[in-house]
């Protein structure tokens, strides 16, 4: 049984969205429901269901038969599927290794892949202390600052372009916004395999990444510790930076070796 969400989601929720999604998941759990079935399931009127079925459709998320008869999921919904699925199995199989970096360390661990064009907690790991990151999964932010820095520097070089061509958000003031800093930023990161964030996203942390690559060479998410910057000296930062660097090299070699027996 899923657990019911939060007070503050539910203020917000929308009665139009969970209408399209009811009508959704009764499609994606029986395929080739009519109007009328799914009209009587869904308990909506048939007008609405009608009107949530052609917007459905319109964005891919279903199709029909040529004669509007029947309902079934489209390509959308299976994008989404798969980016799912995705996302939870590098999420099942990194849990021993970010669980093994945040406990070695005493730092939080986050798992981030991307999201668009921002970057997605997909999984994480917290210590038992007083001060410390929060993991905040499921959380999602701009590529261009904090370790995100990482999934954006081995981006294809067209959607980097593309992401330093609009407007780019300061979190604080040391959040580098300039298009042509951030290239030599990008560039170093792909040079060294790993990036240091002092204060770009929140003034007072610090944030050692990354990447987690796949066989084609391509980058699959970026690994992290973030701590407070206080508990990180210069001394210590090249010791996480290999431990960080290892446990990269370790989930590539995991996820490698999953989609090789799969």
């Amino acid at each position: 049984m899923s657990a019911s969400p939060p007070k503050e989601i539910e203020k917000y929720r929308v009665d139009a969205v969970d209408a399209a999604l009811g009508v959704l998941q009764l499609i994606a759990e029986t395929p080739d429901l009519g109007l009328s079935e799914i009209t009587r399931r869904s308990g909506q009127s048939k007008a609405r269901v009608y009107r949530l079925l052609c917007s459905l459709e319109a964005s891919n998320f279903i199709s029909s038969t040529p004669e509007r008869r029947t309902y079934r999921l489209g390509l959308a919904a299976l994008a989404i599927g798969n980016a799912a699925e995705r996302q939870i199995d590098i999420a099942r199989i990194a849990g021993p290794i970010i669980a093994k970096l945040g406990s070695g360390t005493g730092e939080t661990v986050q798992l981030r892949v991307r999201d668009g064009r921002n970057s997605l907690c997909v999984a994480g790991w917290e210590p038992e202390r007083a001060v410390k990151v929060l993991a905040g999964i499921g959380g999602s932010r701009p590529m261009h600052a904090g370790s995100g820095v990482v999934l954006l520097a081995f981006q294809d070089e067209a959607f980097r372009e593309a992401l330093l061509s609009e407007p780019l958000k300061a979190f604080t003031d040391r959040t580098c916004v300039d298009p042509d800093r951030l290239r030599q930023v990008l560039a170093h990161v792909r040079g060294q395999g790993f990036y240091v964030s002092h204060g770009e996203v929140s003034p007072d942390l610090i944030s050692i990444s990354a990447p987690v690559m796949g066989p084609d060479g391509k980058i699959i998410a970026t690994i992290h510790i973030g701590a407070p910057t206080g508990r990180v000296s210069e001394s210590l930062l090249p010791t996480l930076v290999e431990t960080v660097r290892s446990a990269a090299r370790e989930l590539s070699a995991l996820l490698a070796a999953s989609r090789s027996a799969g």
